[in-house]
């Protein structure tokens, strides 16, 4: 066998634990009661990259420590939205808890701080649309 093959092979299947171990670690996670919130920010002019440097650096991770698992985040790439639009789905453990978690995160001092001073010259955010979504079935546990 070509080495390089070999050595590909091996690379590719010592990825496979990182890889699979994501998806994994979320389908133990989830349950009958695990919901999903799908949110949508309509933004002011010019402040979508404001809003995803906070996402990127710190918003996300306090998200985690109230008891929230960011699933995935988006921007649309088609006009209207371009531009202008934050999408991101949470999970939590119930209805309940994601109750328990936003309240735990509005109170949060580092919250409190970092949004203070990151709308310091004006609020990101003009319109929040939240839906909560229970998993069927049939689809893959996220």
């Amino acid at each position: 066998m070509d080495r390089r093959k070999l050595l590909k092979g091996a690379g590719a299947a010592a990825m496979m634990p990182l890889v699979m171990g994501d998806a994994m670690q979320a389908g133990a996670q989830v349950t009958e009661e695990t919901v999903y919130e799908l949110r949508i920010y309509h933004l002011n002019e010019g402040k979508q990259a404001l809003i995803e440097e906070r996402f990127r650096s710190k918003e996300t991770k306090i998200f985690e420590r109230c008891g929230m698992h960011g699933v995935g985040f988006w921007t649309p790439t088609d006009e209207p939205l371009a531009g202008r639009t934050l999408i991101y789905m949470l999970r939590h453990k119930s209805r309940e808890a994601a109750t328990a978690n936003w309240e735990k995160f509005k109170n949060d001092p580092e919250w409190i701080a970092l949004k203070a001073e990151s709308e310091k010259n004006g609020a990101f955010v003009t319109k929040m649309e939240s839906t909560f979504m229970k998993l069927l079935d049939f689809s893959p546990k996220v």
